[in-house]
């Protein structure tokens, strides 16, 4: 008995993430989205994040000319935009295809093989995008985990986990949302974070290899999260003489730097060939219409507001933010690459013109940094432990809320209680715990004037 508890203690890490994504397959299971019709799963950006797959392995056409008359015998549904010069574009980058690659062939055969339509929106392909998602949440998982244990103690990695894994609107894109984005890119910043730090333990070429296709991957996926190179520049830069020693490091290891930079590079090949091929240009601003306004970012709204403010609706982020004190004081080779990325991904996160990002449940963009903001909310937790009995229990407790909290929002937004784009302050008072409205919900609404944010007035 002995025995199995030390083996318990030492893997607890992993028991909790094994829950951790046993909870969100059950609810995808629970849910299944793909039973219903390909509006359920294929939907919203994700028809564009898709696009390239069944454009380019079933319709063989990734110019998508083939959907002006065509009269074959499957169903499908792109969204392209209109480039300057009259040819069809996909609207986002291919990162998101390279990624559901896999389970798209996967739901390709299994559709061959069980008589269903073959164009690459019925059921099969269906259920392997929403089981991707789950894949690349284990996947994050994972590296957290790992990045945790490398600063941490096994107890705050395990509560810093369950925080961020259940605690946060990452639970809710994992377990009840449609396959957007901010799950993978989640997965993919876990890792590049992870070999980050070991390559600078190790100044291995093979994590440099590594590194170079994340930093391709995770800007591909999303353009804006290359930010997250600032990581690499200035981990454990603590003081001027480090930022010295830095560059004479980076100088020294030139041939590694200069292959993560070849390999980034190489992974956007295919996108710029086609970008190149649609519009004449090898780089292309595909989203027509839709611009940021860095000279109004809307910090304040993004922060705090009942539309989408992400302390409100992720409030245990604020134990994040609260944590940077205490990472600076006994992780401080962390701190500076956090507090640069933390201030430059608000702040481009904020100045898009529709910074309530569409319908969503609280700031999604945010989501995809979520293994670094695990840095200084493990700190956080690594500091409640070590605090005084009362302080300390009175935090678990907080953290218990918090968790139940965000579980319990995720059911709202699921049945619709918690509105995707309209929230007020009078609807979220009158749906606060309640998994059905007081009878003003409806009225209490106020959807935003998306044609007026195009123009800058937000």
């Amino acid at each position: 008995m002995k025995d199995f508890s030390a083996i318990l203690k030492r893997n607890a890490a992993r028991v909790v993430n094994i829950f951790i994504v046993c909870t969100v397959l059950a609810s995808v299971l629970a849910i299944s989205r793909w039973k219903a019709e390909p509006d359920r799963v294929i939907v919203w950006d994700v028809i564009s994040y898709y696009a390239y797959l069944p454009a380019t392995f079933i319709y063989k056409d990734i110019s998508l000319e083939f959907t002006q008359g065509y009269q074959g015998p499957h169903t499908f549904v792109f969204w392209p935009e209109k480039a300057p010069n009259g040819k069809k574009v996909i609207k986002t980058s291919m990162g998101l295809s390279v990624l559901m690659a896999p389970f798209f062939f996967i739901g390709h055969g299994l559709a061959y093989l069980l008589g269903y339509d073959t164009g690459g929106y019925s059921l099969p392909y269906r259920l392997m995008l929403m089981l991707s998602i789950v894949f690349y949440f284990a996947l994050g998982l994972y590296f957290l985990r790992k990045l945790l244990q490398s600063f941490f103690s096994t107890r705050t990695t395990v509560i810093t986990l369950l925080l961020i894994g259940i605690g946060t609107n990452l639970f809710t894109y994992a377990a009840t949302e449609v396959p957007l984005s901010h799950v993978y890119s989640f997965a993919l910043v876990a890792a590049f974070l992870w070999f980050t730090v070991h390559w600078y333990e190790e100044k291995k070429v093979k994590h440099a290899v590594v590194i170079g296709l994340l930093a391709g991957l995770i800007s591909l996926v999303r353009p804006t999260n290359i930010l997250i190179g600032l990581f690499f520049l200035f981990y454990e830069i603590t003081t001027v003489g480090k930022l010295k020693e830095r560059a004479s490091l980076l100088v020294q290891y030139r041939r590694q730097i200069l292959l993560m930079v070849i390999i980034s590079l190489l992974v956007w090949i295919p996108q710029m060939a086609y970008w190149k091929m649609q519009t004449g240009h090898f780089l292309f601003f595909s989203y027509t219409g839709e611009r940021f306004f860095f000279s109004q970012p809307k910090i304040i709204e993004c922060l705090f507001s009942y539309r989408k403010g992400w302390l409100l609706y992720t409030p245990v982020m604020a134990m994040a933010l609260a944590g940077m004190v205490f990472l600076y004081r006994k992780n401080r080779e962390l701190f500076l690459p956090l507090v640069i990325f933390i201030i430059l991904n608000l702040y481009v996160i904020s100045s898009w013109w529709c910074w309530w990002y569409g319908g969503s449940f609280g700031l999604r963009p945010m989501i995809d940094s979520y293994a670094l903001m695990a840095l200084p909310l493990a700190a956080f937790v690594q500091w409640v432990s070590e605090s005084k009995r009362l302080l300390k229990f009175g935090l678990y407790g907080l953290f218990v809320f918090f968790i139940s909290l965000s579980v319990f929002q995720t059911m709202q937004y699921h049945i619709g209680y918690i509105h995707s784009d309209a929230m007020t302050k009078k609807a979220y008072r009158d749906v606060f715990f309640r998994l059905h409205g007081n009878g003003h919900y409806w009225q209490d609404i106020q959807s935003p004037d998306y044609e007026a944010a195009r123009k800058g007035i937000r």
